[in-house]
């Protein structure tokens, strides 16, 4: 499992990149050196709570929103979480989330 820095470096990669940015262009709008988005990105050091404001600003999020990590688990940890809700899931639920998935994936 990734450790919250690896996690939190992902995330602030993939919601620049979806704001169709650089890491030169997001340092230019929050006031740093394009070295340090990059080592942000790579985990390479931990943000401090202003440059995070700034990074939230400049991309149009909310400050919690840096921190959901949910699309970024790896496929082991969502199997192991999905195998946890289904053990303690009535026949009813099983077969409604089965009939979902059948659906998504045709």
């Amino acid at each position: 499992m990734k450790t919250t820095k690896q996690l939190l470096a992902l995330r602030l990669k993939e919601l620049r990149k979806s704001r169709g940015l650089t890491q030169e262009k997001l340092a230019e709008m929050i006031g740093r050196d394009t070295k340090h988005i990059s080592k942000l990105e790579i985990a390479g050091s931990y943000p401090s709570v202003e440059t995070l404001e700034r990074i939230a600003n400049a991309l149009n999020v909310e400050l919690k929103d840096i921190f959901n990590f949910d699309g970024l688990q790896e496929k082991n940890y969502i199997i192991k979480e999905f195998e946890k809700l289904l053990k303690f899931s009535d026949e009813k639920y099983l077969k409604m989330l089965y009939k979902i998935h059948k659906d998504l994936i045709n």
